[in-house]
């Protein structure tokens, strides 16, 4: 009997940092240990793992780290238990432990979609007592196209056989040239096409022998076509594999690496690219720093004298900067980890002093958009307490800055459609989804915030939050409308919807996150069809996934789990004493497609030196293209229109935005 006794008050000790901040943690082991919860020093049952399953993770942390994959089961039915059974840990300084080649922790970072995903599943689940997180569809599924190479010797001759013909090749590059050409603009046409005409014309193997980083450089391109255009046979490996692993198998060495360095800065890139396409975030991150630190040793990013380089280097120098600085700010962003480039080290100038081309003020206002996204992630996402008053005074400097940005792109779309038939160019669509990204980034934390004040109101009684939400409805509605208008225009018949590069599949996953949350809050209030919405989200996953893309069938899985979370919490909210969230007035009546919100907005002009010519501001007074702008969502009067219906924030409600915990 004392043994009994002994045995069962037996547990695993905590750790030194759960100890210290006396903070709950949990930790389940394989299918023959007991799961261990350090806060009642009890076991539960062990689950049984079924091989079958995804693997997701085993220890979770609501505030910084994700244990790493192993077998656990999905939930079967829905289960609601002990919210401490739930595996939620609230580590905050742990390191990240490497055990066997094989990271056991991940940090989960403020901005990346991702890993809001994850917290907002961990913070439903808890609040809802629901068996998940463990049976999310992937936590940690962060290796979908496992894809390995070896460095090939330096002193082996590139192996040149089995490449498309000439003919091929160059569809191929006009491909990608296409798909890329409007937003990143590091392929230089002359020089590529006279080197593919020496390459198959001449001796190839010497030509690739001799010049074997453009072979890399063709390789990577030949990956990138083939991408675009086909779906591989083996549902495992990414499209363009084949050429991919070529390429940077005969990637030199870092110490040879920066030596031809415009050249290598577009190979890094293009590495970068592609990792980033198939999931490899961390990977690609690592090739775009480095190619952004090579780029900063040969001082791309000042501005460079036309009359010593000549201005065709120049602009191939500017461009290439620019589109390092939107892959930066794009990538870190989907990271959720600093910038590579601080605006006040760039002095080089966003438009062609010369001559501009609509290309370039497409580049430029992508530029633009960039910055203001990373202005809001690095202001929005923190862990400070923020009254509500000053919360939105300070929006109102980022709604002027889009309202200047929704006049450029008014100006840019008037031009285009008066001496074009067509109606919107890939380069527009672009930049209309980055300006609602920009939109959505910014007002998730209000839905956050309401989305918690409900979730901590669960068995506290009913709790009136109208006059916290009442300023805030304005801003919420415009994160609504771009939800929508996101959504619409990737559902639209011929948008040529990106199956291979991952930004439309962002654009929609996040669009689709934010209308769930947007119904789940406000289910009579939201004035727009949201079943018909989340078809079209379901119908734009589904289609990647039907042409091959796997990224979309792991985000199709979370999407459908999230929505289920989300069906608890509005069973939930329909039972007695629990008041749903009802603002004053419907967040659809307010103007589409505009608003942000951010905590700590600076001034953006100051933010960068790239000269007093060149502000990251818009004020030109440009006529409004209404029927096309009202169709995807863009109008700066109504920006400006909501900065008036803010007013005078001193008669505001002594709420607090308090998301700490959440960002932590």
């Amino acid at each position: 009997m004392n043994a009994e006794r002994r045995k069962s008050r037996r547990t695993a000790n905590a750790c030194i940092a759960c100890r210290q901040s006396k903070i709950k943690w949990a930790l389940v082991n394989d299918e023959d240990v007991p799961q261990i919860l350090c806060n009642q020093t009890q076991r539960s049952p062990s689950r049984r793992v079924n091989e079958s399953q995804d693997p997701v993770g085993l220890m979770i942390s609501r505030g910084v780290f994700i244990r790493a994959p192993s077998p656990c089961p999905r939930p079967q039915s829905r289960t609601r238990i002990e919210t401490n059974a739930t595996g939620v840990c609230l580590l905050t300084s742990c390191p990240s432990l490497l055990e066997a080649d094989r990271r056991t922790t991940v940090w989960l970072a403020p901005s990346s979609t991702w890993s809001f995903t994850a917290r907002l599943t961990l913070m439903m689940a808890e609040k809802l007592q629901l068996e998940t997180p463990f049976s999310a569809p992937s936590f940690l599924n962060d290796d979908i196209y496992p894809l390995r190479w070896s460095a090939a010797p330096d002193d082996d001759p590139p192996d040149v056989t089995g490449l498309p013909p000439i003919e091929h090749a160059l569809y191929l590059y006009s491909t990608v040239k296409f798909h890329l050409g409007q937003s990143y603009q590091f392929l230089d046409e002359t020089s590529f096409v006279q080197n593919v005409e020496e390459f198959y014309h001449g001796n190839p193997a010497k030509k690739a022998a001799e010049s074997r980083l453009w072979f890399v450089h063709f390789l990577l391109v030949l990956s990138f076509g083939q991408a675009f255009l086909s779906r591989p046979r083996n549902p495992k490996e990414p499209p363009g594999s084949k050429f991919f692993v070529r390429a940077m198998a005969l990637l030199p060495d870092p110490t040879r690496l920066w030596k031809d360095s415009l050249m290598v800065i577009e190979v890094l890139a293009l590495a970068g690219l592609y990792l980033y396409s198939i999931y490899q975030r961390e990977s690609a991150q690592l090739y775009v720093a480095q190619a952004i630190r090579i780029a900063q040793l040969e001082g791309l990013h000042t501005q460079l004298p036309e009359d010593v380089l000549g201005s065709d280097t120049v602009s191939r120098c500017r461009n290439l900067w620019w589109t390092l600085y939107i892959m930066d700010r794009h990538f870190s962003c989907s990271l959720g980890v600093p910038m590579n480039t601080q605006d006040m080290d760039i002095t080089t100038l966003l438009d062609s002093p010369s001559d501009s081309s609509p290309q370039d003020a497409t580049l430029a206002l992508r530029v633009k958009l960039s910055h203001l996204l990373s202005s809001i992630i690095t202001t929005v996402y923190k862990s400070e307490r923020t009254p509500l008053g000053e919360f939105l005074e300070e929006t109102r400097n980022i709604l002027h800055t889009l309202a200047g940005h929704a006049q450029e792109i008014e100006r840019i779309t008037r031009a285009k459609l008066q001496t074009s038939v067509d109606t919107m160019s890939r380069g527009t669509r672009d930049i209309t989804l980055l300006y609602h990204q920009c939109v959505i980034m910014a007002t998730r934390p209000l839905f956050l915030s309401a989305l918690k004040q409900q979730l901590d109101s669960f068995g506290e009684g009913a709790q009136d939050l109208g006059s916290f939400l009442t300023p805030l409805t304005p801003l919420m509605s415009t994160g609504i409308k771009s939800a929508v208008k996101t959504l619409q225009i990737l559902s639209v018949e011929d948008s040529l919807i990106e199956v291979f590069l991952p930004f439309d599949l962002e654009y929609a996953y996040g669009a689709a996150i934010h209308l769930t949350i947007a119904n789940a809050l406000f289910p009579s209030a939201v004035g727009v069809d949201v079943p018909t919405h989340s078809l079209e989200a379901h119908a734009i996953l589904d289609d990647m996934v039907l042409k091959g893309n796997a990224v979309a069938e792991v985000r199709r899985a979370e999407l459908l789990h999230l929505e289920f979370l989300f069906a608890e919490f509005s069973s939930w909210s329909a039972e007695p004493g629990v008041r749903p969230v009802q603002p004053e007035s419907a967040p659809a009546e307010a103007p589409p497609g505009d608003s942000v919100a951010v905590a700590s907005e600076p001034d953006l002009v100051s933010l960068t030196t790239l000269s007093e010519s060149q502000s990251f501001f818009c004020t030109s007074e440009t006529p409004n293209n209404a029927e096309f702008l009202d169709s995807v969502g863009i109008s700066s009067d109504d920006f400006l229109s909501i900065v008036e219906q803010m007013g005078n924030q001193d008669g505001l409600p002594s709420a607090i935005l308090d998301l700490g915990q959440f960002w932590k």
